[in-house]
């Protein structure tokens, strides 16, 4: 029998969008923690509606992103529209029963709407909430916008990262600096979760988004505080090792990485590569000269691994103790069998969407059973469960919110997929995207 999820009975409000927050709270749920993902009728989530149909299928297809359901799993969903007088006053009845609040609002965001912790704390002395704004609460830039590829650029890391061809900045390929931020959110939440059990007291994370990825380019930071230095462009190569590298290897577009960082790492790649002859010139002859001659040391490795694939130059290079791996596309990942074998990938069933695989546990947990129990919420899908059954509301009253659109069970102004196809126009015209 699964045992208990460490975050059992703690309740999480949670009034993110987008990727960064959703990603903190979606940790939060699935260790166990009840997430209400509020959402407003007019103002939703823009990832559930970030792929129009027929990218996204379902006549509701508001509710079938697959983006949507990757950080919205494990939640609740409920609507409110929070600019409404009587949408604040349920929130303020939903945070005083609740432990933590979660927004990654633009900073001016709470202040407008009078959701300061101040207004929260005289509703609940306990409560912990945590703001996620791009450059923090305070500061010059406090009220400016940030999204991941602009925290990216301004923490420091495409310093490291390199360059194109065009000698343009380039970003990582993702917004990274979104989940590293939810990683760090859901972690101070945990953390201030334990030091409430000692002081009973709640408290206020003023979490910068920005700051979150500066600190991890640490090394480099502290080389320039250190020693003035700068780090250079050095692509896959690296300030010692060598070789040190992505290989290419036979097929298109199949790669492998090899970092040899010791002599006995050395020899144990010349015997994968079946001792040519070469590898014992001279300028090959300890790490130093092999980094200084890694150029034409880099073209003898792609000559062998050309001439396999990725999978056998892998197990090649693994059966001597060499450090090194494949580069995997999307469907590699889904046919691995390590992967497989730790029950990594989980099946999710939507009415409307199918059935489809989702990665599951990224930390595994003795005992932690299935780490999905409920797919993303539909629109609005528990307001009746968090409105009727947690707060009080009778049935007429819930159904006059409804009538007034504080809350909705469907996007307000967003056609569904068979409005859309009747209407004759395309999708991104139907929903004023273009």
């Amino acid at each position: 029998m699964p045992s208990k999820r460490p975050l059992e009975g703690v309740r999480v409000v949670d009034l993110t969008a987008m990727w960064a927050g959703p990603y903190a709270t979606m940790i939060l749920a699935d260790l166990g923690a009840e997430v209400i993902k509020v959402e407003s009728p007019k103002a939703w989530d823009n990832i559930r509606t970030l792929f129009a149909p027929p990218t996204a299928p379902g006549e509701h297809w508001w509710n079938t992103s697959n983006y949507f359901h990757e950080y919205g799993r494990n939640k609740k969903g409920l609507t409110l529209d929070l600019a409404d007088p009587r949408g604040k006053e349920l929130l303020g009845q939903l945070v005083a029963v609740s432990d933590i609040v979660i927004e990654n609002f633009r900073t001016d965001v709470p202040e407008k709407l009078g959701l300061t912790y101040d207004w929260m704390r005289g509703l609940n002395d306990q409560i912990i909430a945590v703001g996620m704004a791009g450059f923090g609460k305070t500061g010059p830039d406090a009220h400016a916008m940030g999204y991941g590829p602009i925290i990216e650029q301004m923490s420091g890391m495409t310093s490291l990262t390199g360059y194109g061809d065009d000698g343009i900045p380039m970003k990582t390929g993702i917004s990274y600096g979104d989940p590293i931020a939810g990683l760090g959110a859901a972690s101070a939440a945990m953390v201030a979760l334990i030091q409430r059990r000692k002081t009973g007291k709640g408290q206020y994370i003023d979490l910068a988004q920005r700051e979150v990825m500066t600190a991890q380019v640490g090394e480099a930071f502290m080389d320039w505080c250190m020693n003035e230095r700068l780090p250079e462009h050095m692509g896959n190569g690296h300030d010692w090792m060598a070789p040190h590298n992505a290989y290419a290897c036979e097929g298109e577009d199949q790669w492998i990485t090899i970092a040899v960082r010791t002599d006995e790492e050395w020899d144990g790649l010349v015997r994968a590569m079946g001792s040519p002859a070469w590898a014992s010139e001279e300028a090959y002859g300890d790490q130093m000269l092999r980094w200084e001659n890694r150029g034409d040391l880099d073209t003898r490795m792609s000559e062998w691994t050309g001439g396999l694939t990725k999978e056998a130059a892998f197990d090649a290079c693994r059966a001597e103790g060499v450090p090194c791996g494949p580069v995997y596309h999307m469907a590699d990942l889904f046919a691995d069998e390590q992967l497989a074998a730790r029950g990594f990938y989980e099946a999710v069933t939507h009415e409307e969407h199918g059935t489809w695989m989702v990665h599951g546990w990224t930390w595994r947990a003795t005992d932690a059973g299935p780490c999905i129990v409920a797919t993303a919420p539909d629109f609005g899908q528990h307001n009746q469960e968090v409105l009727g059954d947690l707060l009080g509301l009778s049935a007429a009253e819930i159904a006059g919110l409804e009538s007034e659109q504080i809350i909705a069970t469907a996007p307000i102004g967003v056609p569904t997929r068979s409005e859309i196809e009747a209407s004759g126009v395309g999708p991104a015209s139907a929903l004023k995207l273009d």
